[in-house]
């Protein structure tokens, strides 16, 4: 019983990875050693396995293996009963850790978008050197494989961001006289919509940067949410929430925002497949890929008012998502061990590349032209917000060095 309960809390260590973008939950499994098992379990589901669990050896043997794993002999049916009681003991850990982390993420995403992703480049930036660092030999061709990953991924994440699906509308803030010229982008202000019975709360921010004049104390603002789908399509006196470097002391909100539309559910079973492809992967996070696509911040929203308010629309969701990643999971770890074991190190340098390039996506400081469109910005020199970004940027780095270097020292 003590392995059970050892592999559910390495099962709750990847659960909570998986719910942070940057952080791969395929990289916290081989840093705790069970990563090369966990494929294989994976990747050995099948009719033969499924054949196998009515069998009286197969029940014998996952008796002795909840025991003592040790005590399991190389016959197919022990060989199985111990891939199951692994899985088994690794869902039951990460499931409890995502539910959590669903709770929890979706505020911080919201309230501190900047600082969360300054935390995330840190931990992506240094996750690159887990998979460059298995590379036997780094030839001409594996360069020009992660050149290429990188080159197309940057490509890709930079294409313009629309915001057709998210929430729009206009506020009007109130606040003390400014003593100087204050400028409010979307990472340094935060408007929400408070929590209510039947909603979580949904958060907001500036539509694009505004320069507040100094002496002023109104401002119309125009905002959209930071969440795509309907739920931020919210009736008159909504908003009345606003953190930033200003001293708001009313939000004024005369009209609905709207204009938002949810993912639809196909597109939802893509990202799950994506999502859940990738985090097979070390060092590639299946919620960055979710973040990518733009259904990270709704699928969580979805989970967390599924679990708190039971809404059908949002277990739809829930169900489809676990769909996805059901089907998506015992799909491609069958791809992962025959590409592992035919192109391992090229397989690995596409990863170093696919890491790289997505970098872009996670830079903290962003705008949005006249148009609409995410864009890049230079961080702003003086803004407390820089320096709290450049803390975490550097926090999520160590944190990956120092799991790292325990994952080494393991395996040494």
């Amino acid at each position: 019983m003590r392995h059970w309960l050892a592999n559910s809390a390495r099962g709750f260590c990847m659960g909570l990875a998986d719910v942070i973008p940057g952080v791969s939950g395929g990289t916290v499994a081989l840093i705790l050693g069970i990563y090369p098992r966990l494929v294989d379990a994976v990747g050995s589901v099948g009719v033969a396995m499924l054949g196998r669990l009515r069998s009286r050896v197969f029940r014998t043997a996952v008796r002795r293996g909840l025991r003592d794993p040790a005590r399991l002999g190389a016959g197919p049916e022990e060989a199985d009963a111990g891939r199951i009681l692994l899985l088994l003991s690794v869902v039951a850990g990460i499931v409890p850790a995502i539910m959590a982390g669903s709770q929890v993420l979706p505020s911080l995403l919201s309230a501190y978008p900047a600082q969360m992703k300054g935390l995330f480049l840190g931990l992506v930036a240094a996750s690159v050197m887990i998979p460059a660092r298995r590379i036997g030999h780094w030839r001409p061709a594996r360069w020009a494989l992660a050149v290429g990953a990188a080159v197309a991924t940057a490509w890709f994440t930079g294409l313009p961001t629309s915001v057709n699906r998210l929430a729009t509308g206009t506020v009007t803030l109130t606040f003390a006289p400014a003593p100087s010229e204050v400028r409010l982008t979307p990472g340094n202000l935060t408007l929400a919509a408070p929590q209510t019975e039947t909603r979580p709360g949904i958060s907001y921010g500036p539509a694009r940067s505004v320069a507040v004049p100094a002496g002023s104390t109104t401002l119309g603002l125009e905002v959209v949410a930071r969440m795509a789908g309907a739920a931020g399509n919210l009736p008159p006196g909504s908003i009345r929430v606003a953190e930033g470097p200003l001293e708001v002391s009313a939000v004024s909100q005369r009209a609905p925002t709207g204009g938002g539309r949810d993912p639809g559910l196909l597109f939802i079973f893509v990202g799950g497949v994506l999502a859940i492809s990738a985090m097979t992967l070390p060092g590639v996070s299946g919620a960055f890929v979710l973040l990518l696509l733009g259904l990270y911040h709704f699928v969580l929203y979805s989970l967390r008012l599924a679990v708190s308010h039971w809404d059908p629309g949002a277990i739809s969701v829930v169900l489809t998502m676990g769909s996805a990643v059901t089907i998506g999971l015992l799909t491609f770890a069958r791809i992962l061990k025959r590409l592992f074991a035919r192109w391992r190190d090229g397989t690995l340098a596409v990863l170093v590349g696919l890491m790289l390039g997505s970098l872009r996506k996670l830079w903290p400081f962003t705008d949005y032209t006249a148009e609409g469109r995410e864009v890049l910005a230079w961080p702003a020199m003086g803004d407390p917000v820089t320096g709290t970004v450049a803390l975490l940027f550097a926090l999520g780095a160590g944190v990956v060095l120092v799991l790292d270097g325990m994952g080494r020292r393991r395996i040494a």
